[in-house]
């Protein structure tokens, strides 16, 4: 099992909005169970020190 964080990012600046932490046994199923954790804002998962993958924004058609 590896060590796994995923990133809700925020804003032009990709703050960090909230974060969730979880054990997978590889990079499949983590990023797997990250996509059940999809919002509208970027996401970023880490396995300690390497960025694993990276989803940009969704844009919000309700806006237009």
């Amino acid at each position: 099992m590896a060590y796994y964080r995923l990133y809700q990012l925020h804003g032009a600046r990709n703050e960090v909005q909230s974060f969730e932490e979880f054990d997978a046994a590889d990079d499949v199923e983590a990023i797997a169970r990250s996509e059940t954790l999809r919002r509208l804002g970027a996401m970023e998962l880490w396995s300690g020190h390497r960025k694993v993958r990276r989803w940009e924004s969704i844009p919000d058609t309700a806006k237009a």
